[in-house]
């Protein structure tokens, strides 16, 4: 801001000029060396201190005393001075030592010949802004440590779970050995079955707590892809011919290898092909199929199973969502699955995505991954 040799003083003609704006801020006019010369009357109503007791106080007055020891008073002004204009958003003091939280600027005055004639410092209150900032603040750390011990309880109550399942399994099994009674045999079957379910679910628990606390680390090494569809088909090819769903599989001829996590990257398949085999009637058809498209290998799970509704789809991948129909046909789990599968693609720079027709329509689970140019590894074994 430049000021003409020939007006009256400067602080006099920033004071008319400022108290005939229209925006309300407040405004303080100061010299060279940071003292006060004028002050408007939003000034008073801001921060409490008449024009009169204002004048001839350095600006540091209305600056927190923590802001004074740590020279912020003085950076500011410096700031002003060398680049013509500083920002100034912090809590200020007013005469009674209360504070406010303003948000303003600084800025420096010069005279034609570029001589400093002073500062022009002007405010708004925002309190308010403030203080909903402060408090939502306060909420997500609040938050954020319910959430910490939410997942501490999750890691602790899965692992506690997994403990007595060990020796149950092993109990159950030893007295299908020796049971022979139908009625005996059946009810083994059952308590193995839920068994199963209590595994499954403890598994959930510790994988969400593990995503939600440190996240996956990836161990990362090459990966025939082909092998390892073939062999998470292979681990799953009782349960669908326990279910009379026909399993088609169709990869690529050439080998595609990748670098990936290959424990976790059979999760993803497993937790996709085995939702397939889950929601899809007696009867079906699944699809597993994987090849190159340009610079990804692309991996798809398609279905003729009960489909996924289009308020749904939006919604599929999030933690503990779960399809009215998917809850009614497989009750139980905790619908963490497809979030698990969704953060380990997203790991290993990838995307994972689902379509649907609609209800009874099928489905069709997409997961993309970069394709890296490795050395092929020797054919995969027949």
């Amino acid at each position: 801001m430049h000021i003409s040799g020939a007006d009256p003083p400067f602080a006099s003609t920033l004071l008319a000029t400022y108290h005939a704006s229209p925006s309300g801020d407040a405004f303080i006019v100061m010299d060279a060396a940071g003292i006060v010369r004028g002050w408007s009357r939003a000034c008073e109503v801001l921060l409490g201190w008449s024009a009169e007791e204002a004048a001839g106080q350095s600006i540091s007055v209305i600056f927190t005393p923590e802001d004074r020891d740590r020279k912020i008073d003085l950076y500011e002004l410096e700031v002003a001075r060398t680049k013509g204009h500083a920002e100034d958003d912090r809590w200020h003091v007013r005469r009674d030592d209360s504070r406010v939280w303003v948000t303003g600027t600084m800025t420096a005055v010069k005279a034609e010949d570029g001589s400093l004639l002073g500062f022009v410092k002007v405010m708004r209150d925002r309190t308010d802004l403030r203080t909903k900032i402060e408090h939502l603040e306060q909420e997500r750390d609040t938050l954020q440590e319910r959430l910490q011990r939410a997942q501490l309880f999750l890691h602790t109550l899965g692992h506690e779970l997994r403990n007595p399942l060990a020796p149950l399994s092993m109990a159950v099994h030893l007295m299908g050995t020796r049971e022979t009674a139908p009625a005996s045999a059946q009810a083994i079957q059952v308590i193995q079955r839920q068994i199963a379910v209590l595994k499954g679910l403890a598994d959930d628990l510790m994988d969400l707590a593990r995503a939600h606390h440190d996240g996956f680390e990836l161990a990362l090494e090459p990966v025939h892809v082909q092998q390892l569809l073939s062999d998470a088909l292979q681990d799953l090819q009782p349960n669908a011919l326990a279910k009379g769903i026909e399993v088609l599989a169709v990869f690529q001829e050439a080998p595609i290898t990748l670098q990936a996590d290959r424990r976790r990257l059979t999760q993803v398949v497993l937790n996709l092909l085995g939702n397939a085999l889950k929601y899809t009637p007696s009867g079906g058809t699944v699809f597993l199929k994987a090849g190159e498209e340009v610079n990804e290998v692309v991996i798809r799970v398609e279905d003729s199973g009960i489909g996924i509704g289009a308020d749904m789809l939006p919604r599929i991948f999030e933690f503990f969502t779960q399809d009215a129909g998917a809850r009614r046909m497989a009750p139980g789990g905790l619908g963490v699955g497809l979030g698990l599968v969704r953060q380990i693609v997203e790991l290993h720079g990838g995307t994972v995505a689902a379509r649907s027709a609609g209800q009874a329509k099928g489905s069709e689970f997409t997961v993309r991954l970069p394709l890296q140019r490795l050395e092929p590894l020797p054919p995969a074994p027949v």
